[in-house]
This record gives C-alpha cells, structure tokens and sequence, in this order.
C-alpha cells in the first residue's frame, strides 16, 4: 500500500500529482497541454469568449513561463491521456514536451457534467457532498465543474482564469456532489469515513434553506415533504422544484410563500409532519428540560451517536414518541449528550434547545 503513491493511475498517485500541478495556468478547453502560441490560436479560434484581447498578454506570459496549461476536467483528463501524468511535471518551466494521447486509458473526452453522468452510468461510488469519503483521488462536482479531493478537507481545482490551478478547502466551494472516476483505482475503501474537515453537516432547521443550498438537511426536506404528498428527488440539492414544494407547503400553511426554509417554515412543517405521523397524538406541553449531568473533572466529552439502518432519525421534545418532532437528523451524526431517561432515550443538544432521541436509533460515546 505505501507504494501506491508511486504508481500511476492509483487515487494516491492522482492526488500527489494534482497537489504537484498547483499554480500553473488555466485555459479553457485544454486538457494539460505545454503552452505554446499554436495552442493559443487554436483555442481563440475555437472558444473566442475565453480567449479575449484583454487577456492575452497573460496567456503569452504563459507560453513564456513554459507553462503546463488544463481547465477542470481537463485536469483528469490530462493525468490520464499522459499516461498517469507521466513527463507533464518535467515538463513545467522547461522545454520537454508532454506525450497526449487523446481518448486513451479508459478516459473519454467527456465535460464536466458529462463526466459525472458517465461515472455514475459506469457503476461508480458517488455521493452528495455531505458524504464525502476521506478518500484521496475522488472528483468533485458542481454544474459546469470539477475539482479533486486530496485529503484532510482539501481539494485541488483549475478554478478559473484568475486563480488558476489552486488548493482549496472544501467546505468552502460549492460542491454539491463527489464520484470515483472509473480510469482510476481506488483500492480497497471499504471502511473509509466521512471526511470530516472537509463537510459540515446541518441539522433540519439549524439554517436558513434556499434555492442554492444543498446538505443534508435539504434530504431532510425533501424526505418529510415527500411525506406529505410532494413528489422530490432526495438528491439534498435545494432547485426550482424543492422551492416549488417549499411554496406549495407554505400556501397550505397559510404563511409567507417565499420559498425559502426558515424557522416560521420549519415550524409548521414540524406540526404538519407529527399529525401525519401514524399512531402518533400531538401533546401540547413539552416536557421540562432535565438536568444535565455534570462531568467529572478530567473526564472526556460525552457525545450521542445517532445510528440507523434505515434513513433519518427524529429529534422529539420528549422522550417518547408521543411528543412532536423537533427535526430529523441523519445517522451518523453526533449530538451534544445532556441526560439519559428511565426508559432509554437520551437528551440531546439540538440548537439551542434540547431535545431527545430513542436508545435504540442513538449510543453514548466518549470524545
């Protein structure tokens, strides 16, 4: 395994070199080419609205610096029309040229969106980005364009004219999905887990939610609206039709149909969804908070882990499931531990308010 790192086409040996390719220049349409002046013309040529006069005396400055050039997914494509990046890093700043050979080693010349589509037509692992796996190699995607995750919450992007290629934090871009890009291994990575440095995972109701937004509490949604007779895809991606059951819900509640998901919405969707809950009566008082235990002096943080095998889990104001909801929150998740019930359940922090979780879909740990 500590050779994969030097073995072309292994996600290590992706991630490394895309580390390596950071600074060098983006150009539209290239697929990690030397910049050179036949370049340049064949791509004015080819997309003049990238290739203005106002930049040119940047693009000649890069022919000058003998620069290695790709735009996103030119950036896979590149690594793997070159062999697995063979010659391109001696190329930088040198005269050597870079052998390319189009189309070759399992890579077609896809964009970015289509790429994503073939991968996943190809059987490949993919996620929303709130699952992000710590795995090295994996693509990111937005509409229009990809990045590559390299670990510890970072990712290597040729972002645009400006910023060229750049290392940059994940939770800090607007990804909405990663996938395993099929002319890649990747190994065994079966016990791989979130990358948690490069997502932050909200709860239902922790934000305000809009067209843009996308995590898991956009499934969270999505899946309590689907329960109440909208017809969404849970992809966690916050579009014109999420906004469209937003207002639908809204209307029906009788409050602002603005289609944005704030605390007003929030709340009547938690009422509308506890009285369509089967065998559940709404109670009208919230039980009292408990006291919370205190910690013994040197003692680790205690933490609730929340686990299910089959979706969601609810956040309730008592501990029972007579009491309404307060949110859903996806499994794996873990809660600030308050207290623990005579029958199980623990009281959690969720917010600024506290709430609890049936021990059966939850487990105390330690930090």
């Amino acid at each position: 395994m500590s050779d994969r790192i030097n073995t072309p086409f292994t996600n290590e040996h992706f991630a490394d070199w895309c580390q390596k390719m950071v600074g060098q220049p983006y150009w539209y349409g290239t697929c990690v080419y030397k910049a050179t002046s036949s370049l340049l013309s064949r791509k004015s040529n080819q997309y003049p609205s990238h290739y203005g006069s106002s930049r040119t005396s940047r693009y000649k400055q890069d022919i000058a610096n003998k620069a290695v050039v790709s735009d996103c997914i030119g950036g896979c494509k590149g690594y793997a029309w070159t062999g697995g990046g063979q010659g391109v890093l001696e190329a930088i700043g040198t005269d050597k040229s870079i052998s390319s050979k189009y189309g070759s080693n399992g890579c077609p010349d896809y964009g970015a969106n289509s790429m994503f589509t073939w991968a996943k037509k190809k059987g490949m692992d993919w996620g929303t980005i709130d699952t992000l796996p710590e795995i090295p190699g994996v693509a990111l995607y937005k509409d229009g364009h990809a990045g590559y995750y390299v670990g510890e919450g970072r990712a290597v992007e040729w972002q645009g004219f400006n910023a060229g290629c750049a290392k940059t934090q994940v939770k800090k871009r607007p990804w909405t999905h990663w996938y395993k890009l099929p002319f890649i291994d990747y190994g065994d990575t079966s016990g791989a887990q979130i990358a948690v440095e490069a997502v932050t995972v909200y709860t239902l109701g922790s934000r305000l939610l809009k067209n843009g937004s996308s995590g898991a509490d956009v499934k969270a949604l999505q899946e309590l609206l689907n329960q109440l007779g909208a017809a969404l895809e849970v992809d966690g991606q916050f579009g014109s039709k999420t906004e469209a059951a937003v207002k639908a819900f809204q209307k029906k509640a009788g409050i602002k149909q603005d289609g944005k998901y704030g605390d007003q919405t929030h709340a009547s969707l938690m009422a509308a969804v506890a009285e369509d809950d089967a065998g559940q009566q709404a109670m009208t008082e919230t039980q009292p908070a408990p006291e919370q235990e205190q910690p013994v002096a040197g003692q680790t943080t205690i933490r609730v882990l929340i686990k299910s095998s089959g979706g969601k889990v609810n956040i309730r104001t008592g501990n029972g499931t007579s009491y309404s909801r307060i949110t859903a929150v996806a499994p794996g998740t873990t809660l600030e531990y308050v207290a623990s019930a005579f029958n199980g359940w623990q009281a959690v922090k969720i917010g600024s308010q506290v709430g609890w979780v049936s021990g059966e879909y939850s487990e105390i740990t330690t930090e």
